[in-house]
């Protein structure tokens, strides 16, 4: 087989989202993939806002918007998160739940700076995981990537100067690779790469089903002494989970009689199942994260870097975060201007963020457990503490991504570190209308375009929008690297752009 720069294994959301941002800076990559067609398995339902404005920047917020009225027209008046969705317009929306709580948008204080931030993209958060799928297949087919499907990973051979992968279809040599290829991923397995976490505790099932009557069941989110489960917004859509050992062989596909049981065991309703439309989805809270995330020229990205629970749907938006951060250093060692230890900050940055993740999900599960301690704990939590506007503010921005921050310059003041949200400008464009080729935005409101920068062209897009406010250098993922402050400014943009441009 022929020879590429960057080799992804994986087509999912993780590896496509990957793929592109490669593709965008001109590197020449190859996806693999096992499955002849994408995963039709039932999976995560929305987005969270840092993965739509990923999205944004990268010009697919119209795509996803699309995608998000499909959705509600698809699940009519089903519920408050719909009719929430429906009023969202420029507000910051939130979908979601924590331990089976609902978000409450009418307890969102909407003046909050931090939400304020992040409003530009409420309109495309409700987007299914196969939609989404479905959307970075065509960017990547835009962008000319080589995606290779019924592929199969069979092994790795890392020589120091490029990568080998075996495969049933013969081999692929780059001097890259990216595994994305699942939480029982292949190739970190052979490499060794400890996967360390806790055991599972429950297990759960995710299906759109056809009930006989299906009455019996509350629309949204109803915890049980057996556990919890959601039933709604796609009509049939029931998603539960219940403590108890998960079966032998978790590789055989759920049966209606297999998921009748544990519906009316959670339920407590003596609901008859007659079909299940596609197929159903069994999981687990198994919590492990990869020691490294890093192996030679071998990096791990998505769930072969770390695996929990779908509760509240951090899986695909922690994953599309690390391919976001991983992409654009990976293009910038191809094209030899990355600066040194550059790749190595993709751990340093991730790890901490997965580690968080593991740790959000581990305790919605203890919020789940079906004894009277943990009933009360949930009325404390429940009624109480998530009915005062600045927890349910801050539970909110958390689950939404908004909160990550990197240590990337120096005893520097926020926002330097954080994700660049909702940017206008006076030209009355948006920041993220200059980062859908993937490079560094650099948005000067000095009055003179003091700040302007030259012979960076192939990496950075300098913006001159003479403002009243802080001029900003922000990455391809959209994080600030530096802000100005009135005091050495100019050495410290210096400092940034030596740091993670490779300026000279």
């Amino acid at each position: 087989m022929g020879r590429t720069e960057v080799i992804v294994a994986g087509a999912g959301p993780t590896g496509l989202f990957l793929a592109g941002e490669l593709a965008l800076r001109g590197v020449g990559v190859t996806v693999l993939d096992r499955l002849e067609e994408p995963d039709p398995n039932i999976k995560a339902g929305s987005v969270n806002v840092a993965s739509a404005e990923l999205l944004d920047r990268r010009g697919l917020l119209p795509e996803a918007e699309a995608a998000q009225r499909r959705f509600l027209e698809s699940v009519g008046k089903f519920g408050p998160t719909v009719e929430a969705a429906k009023r969202g317009g420029r507000r910051f929306l939130a979908a979601g739940h924590f331990a089976g709580f609902l978000f409450d948008n009418d307890l969102i204080d909407q003046s909050d700076p931090v939400l304020a931030a992040h409003r530009a993209v409420s309109n495309g958060l409700g987007v299914p995981q196969q939609e989404v799928e479905q959307m970075l297949g065509e960017h990547c087919a835009r962008l000319g990537v080589d995606l290779r499907r019924g592929v199969e990973v069979r092994g790795v051979r890392d020589t120091g100067e490029s990568v080998t992968v075996e495969t049933s279809a013969g081999e692929f040599t780059a001097s890259w690779l990216v595994a994305a290829d699942g939480g029982r991923s292949v190739i970190r397995k052979q490499l060794g790469v400890e996967f360390v976490g806790t055991d599972p505790e429950m297990t759960g099932y995710q299906a759109i089903a056809d009930f006989a009557d299906a009455s019996g069941l509350r629309p949204g989110w109803t915890w049980t002494p057996r556990g919890v489960y959601a039933y709604g917004p796609v009509p049939g859509r029931i998603f539960l989970s219940r403590f108890c050992e998960p079966p032998r062989d978790r590789d055989a596909a759920v049966t209606v009689d297999e998921l009748q049981e544990a519906v009316r065991d959670v339920t407590g309703v003596p609901v008859t199942i007659t079909g299940i439309r596609g197929r159903a989805t069994r999981f687990t809270d198994n919590a492990r994260q990869a020691r490294h995330y890093r192996h030679g020229r071998v990096f791990l990205a998505g769930d072969a870097a770390h695996v929990h629970s779908p509760l509240g749907g951090q899986g695909l938006n922690l994953g599309l975060g690390d391919a976001a951060n991983i992409g654009w250093k990976l293009a910038a060692a191809v094209q030899g201007w990355a600066p040194a230890g550059l790749l190595d900050t993709y751990e340093t940055e991730r790890h901490p963020v997965g580690a968080g993740v593991l740790d959000w999900t581990r305790a919605q599960v203890a919020l789940l457990r079906g004894d009277e301690r943990t009933e009360q704990l949930r009325k404390i939590v429940g009624g109480e503490l998530l009915r005062v506007p600045a927890a349910m503010n801050r539970i909110v921005a958390l689950s939404s991504g908004i909160l990550q921050h990197y240590d990337v310059a120096d005893d520097a003041d926020a926002p330097v570190g954080s994700i660049a949200g909702d940017v206008e400008l006076t030209s009355g464009s948006r920041l993220a209308d200059h980062a859908h080729d993937g490079r560094f935005v650099l948005v000067d409101r000095s009055p003179d375009g003091r700040f302007a920068v030259s012979g960076l062209d192939d990496r950075l897009a300098y913006v001159a929008d003479p403002a009243d406010e802080p001029s900003l250098l922000v990455r391809p993922d959209g994080v600030i690297v530096w802000a100005s402050s009135g005091s050495d400014d100019q050495k410290l943009l210096d400092a940034a752009l030596s740091r993670w441009a490779g300026a000279k």
